[in-house]
């Protein structure tokens, strides 16, 4: 048995069924009473229809933020919830329909349709947030705004990752990378010889610089925001990596 009033939160994760499409996101506290051993939640699943295939998304069971807490959370802390099809039956049309779901995941698709027309109204507004926070805009940011909005539109066009789980916006990322580092190159030597410099000098001082305060400013931004350091330690070492074995890897074997 149990003895004491022991709390856990929770907090459901997306994978193959996506918030709001397939199931309600779900978030709080769960609260055992005295002498209690289980603790139910509620998590809304939405009707499929006749065409969608099978989905699973996961139930996280996490720790309270309180340091008088004791420790509840092992290592089984995660639930994997399978969202079965309607009917395994149907007409051919329905079968097929149902293998390109599982295939391509039509609500995914949905959602990063939505995610992708934000991505260009969030790049028309001057400063992160809704229409209200760009009303109150200074005016050194609209100046920002304005002269960053070709930049801010042309990388708007990437994909969000609900694409293909990722792969879209890696790839797109990619190219994206590619051409704006080419024109960086070009910029920087057409620089370089107005002023009478060398390419080897250009490309350690001009293209090094252009090409890493991005990095900076991006590890920067993750690890003020993120709770812990893995999105910013994994951006420096992949951008190294990436440096190192595609950036020279590359032109070594070409």
């Amino acid at each position: 048995g149990a003895s004491g009033v022991l709390r856990c939160g929770y907090r459901t994760e997306a994978d193959t069924a996506r918030p709001g499409y397939d199931y309600d996101h779900a978030a709080g506290v769960l609260s055992f009473p005295d002498g209690a051993v289980e603790a139910h939640l509620a998590v809304a699943i939405a009707r499929k229809g006749r065409w969608e295939g099978r989905d699973r998304f996961y139930v996280q069971l996490t720790e309270v933020d309180d340091p008088e807490e004791p420790v509840l959370i092992g290592d089984a802390s995660t639930c994997a919830v399978t969202i079965d099809e309607s009917s395994r039956s149907g007409s051919t049309q329905e079968r097929l329909l149902r293998s390109l779901d599982a295939a391509f995941n039509f609500d995914a698709i949905q959602e990063g349709n939505a995610e992708w027309g934000e991505q260009f109204l969030a790049a028309l507004r001057p400063v992160s947030g809704d229409d209200e926070d760009a009303e109150v805009a200074s005016a050194g940011a609209w100046a920002l705004h304005v002269i960053a909005l070709p930049w801010k539109l042309f990388f708007a066009l990437i994909p969000p990752t609900t694409y293909g789980r990722g792969w879209v916006c890696f790839v797109v990322s990619l190219v994206f990378i590619g051409l704006v580092t080419a024109v960086i190159g070009d910029l920087a030597s057409l620089l370089g010889c107005c002023m009478g410099l060398p390419d080897a000098i250009t490309a350690i001082t001009v293209v090094a610089l252009g090409t890493s305060l991005p990095d900076a400013f991006a590890s920067k931004v993750a690890a003020v925001e993120d709770p812990g350091a893995d999105n910013a330690i994994g951006n420096v070492t992949g951008s190294n990596a990436v440096n190192v074995f595609l950036g020279l890897g590359l032109p070594w074997m070409i």
